[in-house]
């Protein structure tokens, strides 16, 4: 900054500076200093100012478009994502003078279709005939109920639309309440209220999911059901966090939602705790789409070991309907930290729902995830991802890091100890899936000593892995894992530092006490036909 003072103060006299004859040399410096400053300060306060209200796009604006390839001619196109019509760059600015977006908002309870571009191969309400077979966009689609007619067909059909077959999840525009945000740098839309529309058994759905999030399978998820629920009901998580989500089950109250998260684990994980923290009553029913690597806990309900290549909303929202409530353990890990290098670290608290681990899997998920936050991780894919976790994996059997576990910690079940033998890592389960869906404790079983294990239950399932090589073993089913018991209440006691994971988040724990209890039963829906 002071070299290029000079260098200005060199080109230019004391009377174009902007302060006057205040100090020349230095008015440069202190007006580059002050904007630098104006932008640190408006960073932090637009942190700050972030709150866990339900942002609202405002539907008088411009679409939003996204960009798509069509492989037909090569041509890149761009897409509205709230009503799924295609149109080429240069059409966009017409589009948002003619085209109306769809409304999120509205006091008008007769309320019409809104026809946009009709997709290939659907068939038409009126004549049951296919659609969009002839060149040319000619027919269209309803994207709130999702009727499709031929352009001759079109008057034939009502004008008045009932929300089509997912009616009892769509919240209809009137009965949406929005106020504008006064006083913030960037005005917009808040979720003031909503009201029940009185159809038989409504249940609105909320999609959760983070736009950033694997290949840009997070963005797919938010744009497909903006097409067939209302926009206001789909939520990104790159904008606000799942307290604003869930501020939905606080506006239809005592009424219970469905919540559709799109996620890993560990998303999962931080939507069910943020729902305890805000102490909602009742709490919403969560299914997912598995966007993760492993997917332990969709894998256990029925909703799918990975996201389809292609997203069937239909068939989604279909299973959705048939769904059964069930219940999920919410565990709670304490962590009491003893003295680090003469300082008293604070004490946590962690909420598990699938597992946690201490050891070489925790090392390399640990690994893992160093790697992906680092600048040089510019690609990412599931088959990517599943690569570094082997390169990881084997790495450990070189290098055994875990090495001699056993010594560097004490396991107590129910308030017993456990003598352990030489192990590189330990296991406390909640679910039968672990590392991507294998079944620890199912299959280290014999044939008389046949334990069950529930997820909701109230007991924990503790078993013990010997190596990486091991793993490699157990992913494969050429060998089973060392059952260590069945307990309530487990407590390990840490003498050295140790790499540590809850649902798949992992870090490095230092020495202490990690003690897990029982906290309450969440409620999930469990996928009746199974993906």
């Amino acid at each position: 900054m002071a070299v290029f003072s000079k260098i200005l103060n060199k080109h230019l006299s004391p009377k174009m500076w902007m302060f006057g004859d205040l100090c020349p040399p230095f008015g440069l410096t202190g007006f580059i200093g002050a904007v630098i400053l104006c932008y640190i300060s408006f960073y932090v306060f637009k942190k700050l100012s972030l709150d866990s209200n339900v942002p609202v796009r405002d539907s008088t604006r411009n679409h939003s478009w996204t960009s798509i390839n069509v492989t037909s001619k090569m041509a890149l196109a761009c897409i509205a994502t709230a009503v799924g019509s295609v149109l080429t760059p240069e059409c966009i600015k017409k589009a948002n003078l003619r085209l109306q977006c769809k409304l999120i908002t509205s006091n008008n309870e007769n309320h019409l279709h809104h026809w946009v571009i009709c997709p290939l191969g659907a068939v038409c309400a009126v004549c049951e005939d296919e659609c969009s077979m002839e060149p040319g966009l000619i027919d269209f689609q309803c994207c709130w109920c999702q009727r499709t007619v031929h352009t001759e067909c079109l008057y034939k059909d009502g004008e008045a639309c009932d929300f089509g077959p997912y009616r009892n999840m769509i919240v209809p525009p009137w009965c949406v309440q929005v106020a504008r945000r006064k006083g913030t740098i960037h005005k917009h839309l808040l979720l003031r209220g909503v009201r029940d529309p009185g159809w038989d058994k409504w249940t609105p759905l909320v999609v959760i999911a983070n736009k950033k999030s694997g290949n840009s399978d997070g963005a797919l998820v938010l744009s497909e059901f903006r097409k067939y629920l209302n926009p206001v009901q789909v939520i990104d998580l790159s904008e606000r966090k799942p307290a604003a989500a869930l501020q939905w089950c606080v506006l239809l109250a005592p009424k219970v939602i469905n919540v559709l998260v799109g996620g890993g684990d560990g998303t999962i994980a931080w939507v069910l705790t943020t729902s305890h923290k805000l102490d909602l009553d009742p709490e919403p029913l969560l299914s997912i789409i598995p966007l993760g690597t492993g997917n332990d806990l969709s894998r256990v309900l029925g909703w799918g070991k990975e996201n389809p290549l292609e997203l069937h909303v239909d068939t989604v929202l279909k299973n959705l309907q048939k769904a059964r409530t069930s219940e999920l353990d919410r565990w709670k890990v304490e962590i009491i930290s003893t003295r680090h290098l003469g300082l008293k670290l604070p004490n946590k608290t962690h909420f598990m729902y699938n597992y946690m681990s201490i050891g070489v899997d925790a090392q390399v998920a640990l690994n893992f995830h160093k790697t992906r936050d680092s600048i040089f991780y510019v690609y990412g894919s599931r088959l990517f991802n599943k690569l570094l976790y082997l390169c990881f994996g084997t790495q450990q059997v070189v290098t055994s890091e875990c090495k001699n576990l056993e010594q560097r910690l004490d396991l107590y079940l129910d308030g017993k100890y456990v003598r352990l033998p030489e192990l590189e890592s330990i296991v406390v389960l909640n679910i039968p899936s672990w590392g991507a869906g294998v079944n620890l404790w199912g299959m280290s079983g014999d044939g008389t000593n046949k334990l069950t294990q529930s997820y909701h239950d109230g007991i924990l399932e503790v078993v013990g892995i010997y190596s990486s090589f091991h793993i490699a073993q157990l992913q494969v089913g050429l060998s089973s894992p060392l059952r260590l018991g069945q307990a309530k209440i487990v407590e390990v006691r840490l003498k050295e530092k140790a790499p540590v994971q809850i649902d798949g988040e992992p870090w490095e724990q230092h020495p202490g006490k990690l003690k897990i209890t029982f906290v309450n039963r969440c409620p999930v829906l469990v996928n009746q036909n199974k993906m």
